[in-house]
């Protein structure tokens, strides 16, 4: 067929094999799928770089990790989710005249889902479908902070807590005890920890299991914060979330 890319027919077909048959090895997959040695070693090797697949060091053979099956679910539940959404997001923006933001989780970062602008002219920099760290946002620290203390540390582990401005936790002890503050609260607080000049408040959207996969925020110039009052912001943000969470 004309059109198509041989390189990615391979790789697609490299991963179905893999898939369907628990794991498989290069010598498996050259015969197997009639490709050379070499091909397959460097189609295996760029996916194994990108997260898709995992070497089964005492089979020696590679399988497949849940990487497209996180992707799979975020593009399944996306669309619904969002529409569900929406309403509850549009009443905190016509109230506030901020941005609200609207989050999943994906492994240690936050997946931007939807996005509603203020219509002031000092605005926020975000992109729906952009992913940012879990310990520097708003949406991310009231995620991470319900998956407690163990949840936490092995966070910072596993990513050593990356700073995006002067203001962000970049350490682990300091990170636990905001995560403590968070959960005792209720909600959370970026305060130019993401971006310079930029405050957020956050609440976690828990499903019916009461664990947070989602989030949503407030999110505005740092000079403009005073010019709202944090307790009926958070008490908003909370009743939206309390209405999303029926989606779950």
């Amino acid at each position: 067929m004309s059109g198509n890319i041989q390189s990615i027919q391979r790789a697609i077909a490299v991963l179905e094999y893999i898939t369907f048959h628990a794991g498989a090895g290069i010598s498996e997959l050259s015969r197997e799928l009639n490709l050379n040695k070499s091909t397959v070693f460097g189609i295996v090797k760029t996916l194994e770089g990108l997260g898709y697949l995992f070497k089964n060091e005492p089979t020696d053979s590679y399988q497949v990790t849940y990487r497209l099956q996180t992707l799979a679910e975020v593009s399944a539940d996306a669309n619904s989710v969002i529409s569900y959404a929406r309403p509850y997001l549009q009443r905190l923006n016509d109230t506030y005249d901020e941005t609200i933001h609207f989050v999943r989780a994906m492994d240690d970062t936050v997946v931007y889902l939807d996005k509603l602008e203020s219509k002031k002219s000092i605005r926020i920099h975000s992109d729906v479908g952009g992913q940012m760290p879990l310990h520097c946002t708003a949406v991310g620290k009231a995620i991470l902070a319900w998956r407690g203390e163990q949840g936490t540390a092995e966070y910072a582990a596993r990513t050593h807590l990356p700073p995006m401005t002067a203001h962000s936790i970049e350490d682990a002890d300091a990170l636990r005890e905001e995560m403590r503050r968070v959960r005792a609260q209720g909600f959370s607080i970026d305060d130019e920890e993401n971006q310079d000049g930029l405050y957020c408040v956050g609440v976690p959207i828990f499903d019916k299991a009461g664990i947070a996969h989602h989030a949503i925020s407030i999110s505005m110039p740092k000079y403009r914060k005073d010019e709202i009052d944090l307790a009926k912001a958070v008490e908003d943000l909370r009743e939206a979330a309390k209405g999303i969470s029926a989606f779950f």
